[in-house]
């Protein structure tokens, strides 16, 4: 009787082991090239959302890019190839993140003039007196006769939140202060949370303001989306009703192209320096079974004409910061020169 027991368990314990490895066998294959590929492009394909608009024809690109696919590629190739096959839809919120690297599409910017130096800014506005709202630098200009008669505000990154009270400072400052106008500056603010923008704007309104139309993505196919009209609120403590010049160039993107468009929809505000970058598409995500990160654009926002931002927000003065070559005026922008002499103008 003691041997029955070893001899029944050897075969059950075989099969444990053989039902073990088909399960973790089941698991690895999600993670070979073939498996990752398929999840790359059928996420996108049920999320992202401006196929039509880029004239994207996913399908094809499938076609085209699947054969290249073999199942003894190394991760950075295989990367290499997906990432490759994202770079298609032209997207700076597309990303595919590794360990070893992430794919980008950065030619949004690349090809257009960087029109803004902080240098510029620290040394010959700044001039180490600005103060500190949070994540805002703020300093009076002085005028044509010395006085400081405009606040100027640089904002680097909707990814640093505003508090209420810093927004308090700020409008009780100009409210206060006897200033002519503010100049918003937003230029090289890659976007963040948009929630900053819209408290923002809030700020520069005394009544409800129709700024777009979201369209979120709610199906798999890629005309489905539902649609959502965003307006702007305005705060119900203070407020600034005086002129307000917002400053823009290429690199300001994402949630800051929002922000723009926001700010572009009231009255009292004018934008200047060069269209955003875009992103005018909120993101999602998905983690791959090998570990990597996908994330690409899922929703659409067109202004009040029905214009998509995905382009990015054109100002309503162009203003450009003179470059010779590699020579820069390194002691005035122009940029802000623009806003400053509107301002002056309007008063």
């Amino acid at each position: 009787m003691k041997y029955v027991k070893p001899l029944c368990f050897i075969p059950v314990f075989a099969l444990l082991m053989l039902s073990c490895e088909k399960m973790f066998m089941e698991a690895d294959a999600r993670k070979d090239p073939v498996s990752i590929f398929e999840e790359i492009w059928t996420f996108a394909d049920r999320h992202y959302s401006f196929f039509d608009e880029k004239g994207v024809d996913w399908d094809s690109v499938y076609t085209s890019y699947r054969p290249q696919v073999k199942d003894d590629m190394g991760p950075v190739e295989l990367f290499d190839l997906c990432a490759k096959m994202l770079y298609e839809l032209r997207d700076g919120h597309v990303n595919l993140v590794s360990p070893f690297d992430r794919s980008r599409y950065w030619q949004w910017y690349l090809e257009r003039p960087e029109n803004f130096y902080f240098s510029i800014i620290e040394r010959h506005y700044f001039k180490d007196r600005q103060r500190y709202f949070g994540p805002l630098q703020v300093v009076a200009l002085p005028g044509d006769n010395t006085e400081e008669d405009i606040l100027y505000v640089y904002y680097g990154s909707f990814g640093n939140t505003i508090g209420e009270g810093n927004l308090d400072d700020l409008i009780f400052s100009l409210n206060e202060g006897g200033f002519k106008g503010l100049i918003f500056d937003v230029r090289n603010n890659g976007g963040g949370d948009p929630t900053n923008g819209r408290n923002l704007a809030a700020r520069f309104t005394d009544k409800k303001v129709f700024v777009g139309t979201n369209y979120i993505k709610h199906g798999p196919g890629h005309g489905d989306f539902r649609l959502e009209e965003v307006h702007i609120e305005p705060h119900d403590g203070l407020r600034f009703s005086g002129d307000v010049v917002v400053l823009t160039n290429r690199k300001s993107y994402s949630a800051t192209t929002y922000f723009a468009q926001y700010m572009k929809a009231l009255d009292q505000v004018t934008l200047v320096g060069d269209t955003t970058g875009g992103g005018g598409g909120l993101p999602a995500f998905r983690d791959l079974a090998n570990g990597w990160r996908l994330r690409v654009s899922s929703t659409r926002f067109y202004n009040p004409a029905g214009e998509s931002i995905e382009p990015g927000v054109p100002p309503h003065i162009t203003a450009q910061i003179p470059e010779e070559g590699d020579s820069i005026n390194l002691t005035s922008d122009e940029i802000i020169e623009t806003a400053i002499e509107l301002i002056r103008s309007a008063n």
